[in-house]
């Protein structure tokens, strides 16, 4: 995968493939329009018409939840992309790493234009962590210029969630479950990745592909990415034999 490391605040290597034009947003046309938006009024987001019912919630919080797989930290990425293009401040988190930071790494943030918070869920039950999650929400309440977007698999009211007053907080933004791609979209995907990567993926490889590994998407383009590499170290192109290669099937 093709990495860059981005203009942020918190040194963090992001996807370069993962963009607003590698979207198939199949079934969650609203949020990506609604993030396209977000993208387009920062830094004054609060004055794009577009955008006034986020600037009238009390928290300025959009949360994208669903499972593993459908797609919420490809949003975030490609915010975050468009955000550094701009040269907006901002900054991405994945909370899935907060055994390697301290709790001070949500100090001042709520100065930037964005923060993007992906994996909330993972800080679920650690009362230190939750709680400095909820003081950086309160500073955000009283900081009008701050956009939180975050992403998680548990909703608000999970009891996972130990502090009430996170619960409570995390309630106040606005949600959007993201639904599961059908297997024409997850195709499609396939397709348009392979194509970013100069891979002609045929359509036996491509059902092969499918129903013979992890169909949720982030396996599948992990999958992708090995190919490539092995199309590029065996000099062959991408065949249904070379993904059985890579499966171990015989």
């Amino acid at each position: 995968m093709d990495t860059f490391t981005s203009q942020l605040p918190l040194p963090v290597t992001l996807p370069t493939d993962e963009t607003f034009e590698s979207i198939i947003d199949k079934g969650n046309q609203e949020v990506v329009t609604l993030l396209k938006d977000v993208a387009t009024g920062m830094p004054q987001w609060r004055d794009e018409p577009r955008l006034v019912s986020l600037a009238s919630l009390h928290l300025p919080l959009v949360t994208l939840q669903g499972g593993s797989g459908v797609g919420k930290s490809h949003l975030l990425y490609a915010l975050c992309h468009q955000l550094a293009t701009q040269q907006v401040n901002h900054i991405y988190i994945n909370l899935n790493q907060h055994a390697q930071w301290s709790l001070d790494i949500f100090d001042g943030l709520e100065n930037l234009s964005l923060i993007c918070l992906d994996n909330i869920h993972a800080v679920a039950g650690i009362t230190a962590w939750e709680e400095a999650l909820f003081d950086l929400f309160n500073r955000v309440i009283e900081n009008p210029g701050a956009l939180v977007v975050g992403s998680s698999q548990l909703g608000p009211s999970h009891p996972k969630f130990v502090l009430p007053d996170l619960r409570s907080r995390l309630a106040w933004g606005v949600i959007y479950h993201l639904n599961t791609l059908d297997d024409d979209s997850r195709k499609d995907v396939l397709r348009l990745r392979a194509s970013q990567r100069g891979l002609k993926l045929s359509e036996q490889a491509l059902q092969f592909l499918l129903y013979h590994s992890d169909r949720d998407l982030r396996s599948l383009l992990g999958l992708l990415e090995r190919l490539d590499t092995r199309s590029l170290q065996e000099q062959k192109k991408l065949s249904v034999a070379m993904v059985k290669r890579e499966l171990g099937l015989p």
